[in-house]
């Protein structure tokens, strides 16, 4: 074997001849260029062989992991039993106007057919073009499907979906939003889960609160209010009955009692409730001690109902005091208050509650990672409990009680912040009770409540009202009556977090209303329901695609920095009213105001010179906040838009040069 210095210019210049002796007398530059081009080549050849060969090989990244088939999909795909035909309509002159559309159409097709293949051929697509005035842009219209304005002229433009099942049933989606695309999956499978399953389970809703809209009372009088978003979700997998406040007996065929802050509850309505529970009825319960979305409802009948059904929930384990708010300090949400827009504090008492109050251990725990409540109660398991009361929602440990009357219309949320004590312990916000339990009425049904004067029932339960009387023991039974029976209830210790302004954002997009979750209130309502109704299918399905995701590094540091600066506050302000009060002293010792001492109006020029001093530093602390804060945000997005990919072009730099300085202390 020939080495490099035996060759010829000759040689050395002919790679086919020598290859070996052709690059070792390659300079630096021309060894580097070659390396460039072959490393261009090798990313060409991989690209080709990839796009050939590993096209159906996909790796999804996804925090929440969107683009993979959840668990609960594959569940309902599976129990398809009759066929589901899918009419997809997706306009051409769509895609060629925007391509965000043509691209979230690819997507929604390749979902359709990743369930196609899923349910062994059970659901059927179809892609129709509606060009206009053409049979399917009839059937579009007619199926209720929603166009899109693509020019001046007029032209429309469609994207939505028909599906029928074997009874001529239908679902439909108006129109695929790229908006929405964090729910596709939940949304698709929704729709084929309400075709493979028409028969709904029944929810039989008794509240006191207008969930499904109606006139609500304000400071400035009765004002309409629009149904709640949360009972549409409801309905769209439910059949909702209502059921009275005064019912004497929970109706045939309701498979889940869902009870709403109650405001005129019955004695006898808590005494049908609590036998349906003992007959095996499920019970989704909502109790609160403040209802911030009805406050005046609330002061003008305090305790109606609730005492009654407290009765109840104690009976089957767990303890509930009106007059009790859990706070909590480290899920404080941020609030405006006062005169000025800007002031923003922690209000303890509205909790925005994450993956670590939660119970992993719960079924309902999946997908749930936000979780806004307010002025919520909390939960004791009562004396003598014979049931299992498992927490599934939980305060941190440095959770503290304040008194209802705190919270609420005419809150301070910087005087509670100011007053907060932890009190070292977590307080239970929502339990399931299970397990062997006794009524709340061991003397049977209580007797009708007597006839006022005029001839109408009197069926007044404020506190301290007189109550129904409840049936001797020497009465006569009742043949139905349930004296103990097993308990499948889940309870839950806040109403406010069905109410739209605690979970949804709605902001007008192209003239539209656009509505998002911020918080995962709804899903967690919903899988309450389908779990006690036996269905766990979409459980895990509904948490994604929640637009807020909090640091919990920065939600630290930010509270850290203005807890701070509501020390640093409060201590100005201290003196600030001492010096007030001094110059006020001063200046109401002289006769008729007038100060006539040199060293009062010197003394009284010293104070007011505190005063402005005081102000001075109070505005450069508010200012000092804001700067900290905006700092702080500011490095936030450096982090997220430049920081990771610097980082590893940094790293690839250094990996570089690190070669580079070994290929020469090498050679």
């Amino acid at each position: 074997m020939s080495n490099a210095s035996d060759q010829t210019p000759e040689t050395r210049d002919n790679f086919w001849v020598d290859p070996a002796a052709y690059v070792s007398g390659m300079s630096r530059r021309k060894m580097a260029w070659a390396a460039l081009g072959l490393g261009a080549v090798i990313l060409l050849s991989v690209n080709v062989i990839a796009s050939l060969g590993l096209r159906n090989i996909k790796t999804d990244l996804t925090e929440d992991r969107l683009f993979t088939i959840s668990d609960g999909t594959r569940e309902v795909l599976r129990s398809i039993d009759e066929p589901i035909t899918a009419r997809l309509y997706f306009s051409r002159r769509l895609a060629e106007l925007a391509p965000e559309q043509a691209r979230y159409f690819q997507r929604v097709k390749a979902l359709f057919e990743q369930y196609r293949d899923l349910s062994g051929g059970k659901l059927q697509l179809t892609v129709l073009d509606p060009e206009p005035f053409s049979d399917a842009e009839d059937r579009a219209v007619a199926a209720g499907l929603s166009g899109a304005r693509l020019n001046a002229e007029g032209e429309v433009g469609y994207f939505g979906l028909v599906a029928t099942n074997s009874t001529d049933a239908t679902e439909t989606v108006s129109y695929f939003s790229p908006d929405r695309e964090a729910f596709l999956e939940y949304d698709v499978t929704k729709l084929i889960y309400n075709l493979a399953n028409p028969n709904k389970r029944v929810v039989g809703l008794m509240s006191g609160l207008p969930l499904d809209g109606g006139e609500t009372e304000t400071p400035m009088g009765k004002r309409p209010q629009r149904p709640w978003l949360i009972m549409s979700q409801i309905r769209e997998l439910f059949e909702v009955r209502d059921v009275a406040q005064t019912a004497t007996s929970i109706p045939a065929g309701i498979d889940v009692l869902m009870v709403v802050q109650p405001t005129a509850l019955t004695e006898e309505a808590a005494y049908a409730i609590d036998q349906y529970a003992l007959k095996g009825g499920k019970v989704l319960v909502f109790i609160d001690p403040v209802t911030e979305t009805n406050q005046l409802a609330m002061l003008k009948s305090p305790g109606q109902g609730r005492t009654h059904l407290t009765k109840v929930l104690e009976s089957w384990g767990v303890k509930f005091d009106t007059t009790k708010v859990a706070a909590d300090i480290r899920h404080a949400k941020r609030v405006q208050f006062g005169r000025e827009q800007d002031s923003v504090t922690e209000f303890v008492a509205w909790l925005g509650l994450d993956a670590r109050n939660i119970n992993k251990d719960d079924v309902l725990a999946a997908g749930i990672d936000i979780l806004n409540v307010a002025s919520a109660g909390f939960f004791e398991k009562a004396d003598g409990a014979t049931t299992a009361v498992q927490p599934i929602l939980k305060t941190s440990a440095d959770a503290a009680v304040v008194g209802a009357e705190k919270v609420g219309m005419g809150a301070d949320p910087l005087g509670l912040l100011r007053a907060y004590t932890p009190g070292g312990r977590q307080l239970d916000l929502a339990a399931r009770i299970s397990g062997e339990a006794k009524t709340a009425f061991p003397n049977g049904k209580p007797t009708a409540a007597p006839e006022k004067k005029d001839g109408t029932a009197d069926t007044t339960t404020a506190d301290g009202a007189k109550p129904a009387p409840a049936a001797k023991p020497d009465d006569k039974p009742d043949p139905h009556f349930q004296s103990k029976g097993a308990i499948n209830a889940i309870v839950i210790a806040d109403a406010d977090l069905l109410a739209d302004q605690f979970w949804v954002s709605r902001q007008e997009l192209l003239g539209q209303e656009a509505v998002m979750p911020t918080a995962h209130n709804a899903a967690f309502v919903l899988s309450a329901l389908e779990n006690l109704s036996g269905s766990n299918a979409l459980i895990a399905l509904r948490g994604r695609g929640v637009n807020e995701r909090p640091f919990t590094w920065v939600e630290e540091l930010r509270r850290n920095a203005e807890r701070k600066f509501r020390e640093k506050e409060q201590s100005l302000e201290a003196r600030l009213k001492s010096a007030q009060d001094e110059l006020a002293k001063l200046q109401s010792s002289g006769a008729s105001g007038v100060v006539t001492s040199a060293k009062e109006r010197e003394a009284i020029e010293k104070f007011r010179a505190e005063m402005l001093d005081t102000r001075r530093e109070l505005r450069e602390v508010k200012r000092a906040l804001r700067s900290d804060i905006d700092s702080l945000d500011g490095w936030l997005k450096f982090a997220n838009i430049a920081l990771v990919p610097l980082m590893i072009v940094l790293g690839g730099l250094g990996f570089a040069m690190l070669r580079g300085a070994g290929r020469r202390h090498g050679g």
